[in-house]
């Protein structure tokens, strides 16, 4: 019998693309392919491609000897290698509960700490490696593990650490490689009681969900967080207070040895700003690596179809549109929880050191401005509009997200995207991003 090896390969590309499609747009298929990593196949190849970002550069500046990090002491090391990637100390967060491969070193006197910038995530272990995100243009984020001159032997080690990916790369992210802020019990050990449940927060989320498992200085009105406190798994396995630290907190000296940290701060706001952070970053990913696989497959499908080369189907550039709506509520803050009569106040140090990196107009205003009341941020679009993530996004998504951005902010979009913006918002937000950003389409500028 002959077989039409042809046809086969086009029911084969057909196939795995309304697998792709139903995975990313179908909440509910999530569960049932939760396995299905797409971003191992084809044209991704996320294990198999070597990502273009500084970190190894910088690796191997420091084993030839080109670049000095301080070694004096594993403070010091820090200090510097955060100083090299230009990651203000000032962003430091503290969880001390057991969710990362280091559980045997975190507990609530030996708290993991956390530095960010807009394409770095550090983690620091006491006595332990170095957790690195470093976020790939092409790949998105990259995780790898660092062994310094205190863990053991006279090189740093550097290498992508594929056990990351149990957490970072399944259902928990969206089906593609992405970062978490979790929220838990933790006994007095820091391990999760996890029969009272966790929560996995954003800045969509309440206030009462937040930061279990964090330390957190700085304060808020309202609802009481779940940080600065561990508990213990009562009769019907729900979690009993055993020890709270209090909140607000302005320093953490009174709750463990702070000497060997950077600061005594795990300052509210920066764990605000970083639980936004991630999740912009997670939509760009997801919209960046989601369009690269369809438009490949709609152009193997394309072959077989007789369509022109280049031209992308009705039905992909449906699939564009709907994840570029999607990124844009994000950032818009859409669905941001509303922190009225609440407000929040944390350190004037990451404050200024935040806003040291904005992008203004020729008022002044910028993307970075904090409104700290009803709200996270005065100008409710995100700032990572302006990160090299942002900058590197798939063309054709791109031109997608201006398009239902601009829709949003002129409130011509169906769904109302930027309805809680008002007018004199919205005018800010515009007259930025024209005095910021040079991509915009000229349907943007009418001056054009």
């Amino acid at each position: 019998m002959k077989t039409n090896f042809s046809g086969m390969k086009y029911l084969s590309t057909f196939f795995k693309l309304q697998i792709t499609f139903m995975f990313i747009i179908g909440s509910s298929c999530l569960h049932v392919c939760a396995d299905y990593l797409i971003y191992e196949e084809e044209p991704i190849n996320y294990s198999d491609t070597r990502p273009n970002d500084p970190v190894v550069k910088i690796i191997n500046e420091v084993n030839n000897g080109k670049l000095l990090l301080d070694t004096t002491n594993e403070r010091s090391f820090v200090l510097s290698f955060l100083d090299r990637l230009n990651i203000p100390v000032s962003s430091q967060v503290l969880v001390f509960s057991r969710t990362s491969f280091q559980n045997n070193r975190i507990w609530p006197q030996t708290p993991r700490a956390i530095y960010y910038s807009e394409n770095y995530y550090i983690g620091w272990v006491q006595g332990g490696d170095l957790e690195i995100i470093a976020i790939d243009p092409q790949l998105g984020p990259i995780f790898y593990r660092m062994s310094t001159p205190f863990t053991g032997g006279s090189e740093i080690k550097l290498k992508r650490d594929a056990q990351c990916m149990n957490c970072h790369g399944g259902s928990k992210t969206d089906g593609v490689p992405g970062m978490l802020v979790r929220s838990v019990y933790p006994n007095y050990f820091g391990q999760p009681i996890l029969s009272a449940g966790t929560h996995l927060t954003d800045h969509s989320s309440l206030l009462n969900e937040r930061w279990g498992g964090w330390f957190v200085t700085g304060e808020n009105a309202g609802a009481r967080h779940m940080g600065n406190a561990y508990f213990e798994e009562g009769e019907s396995r729900d979690a009993v207070l055993l020890k709270d630290f209090g909140a607000p907190l302005q320093s953490l000296k009174d709750v463990f040895d702070v000497s060997r940290y950077l600061t005594d701060k795990s300052d509210i706001v920066a764990l605000m700003v970083m639980e936004h952070q991630i999740m912009a970053h997670n939509a760009i990913t997801k919209a960046h690596l989601n369009t690269r696989r369809w438009l490949n497959l709609d152009a193997a499908m394309a072959k077989h179809v007789g369509r022109l080369e280049g031209e992308i189907s009705d039905a992909v550039l449906g699939y564009i549109n709907h994840s570029a709506k999607d990124m844009v509520k994000i950032f818009l803050f859409s669905n941001e929880i509303n922190l009225e009569d609440w407000g929040v106040e944390g350190g004037e140090d990451f404050q200024c050191d935040f806003a040291s990196r904005s992008q203004t107009d020729r008022n002044g205003d910028s993307l970075r401005d904090f409104q700290l009341l009803s709200r996270l941020f005065k100008n409710r679009l995100s700032y990572m509009i302006h990160s090299s993530s942002f900058e590197y996004l798939h063309p054709v998504m791109k031109k997608a997200f201006y398009r239902k951005l601009w829709d949003a902010l002129l409130g011509k979009d169906e769904d109302g995207i930027a309805s809680n913006i008002k007018e004199k918002e919205r005018e800010r937000i515009v007259s930025v991003l024209l005095a910021t950003k040079k991509d915009l389409p000229d349907y943007w500028n009418p001056s054009k």
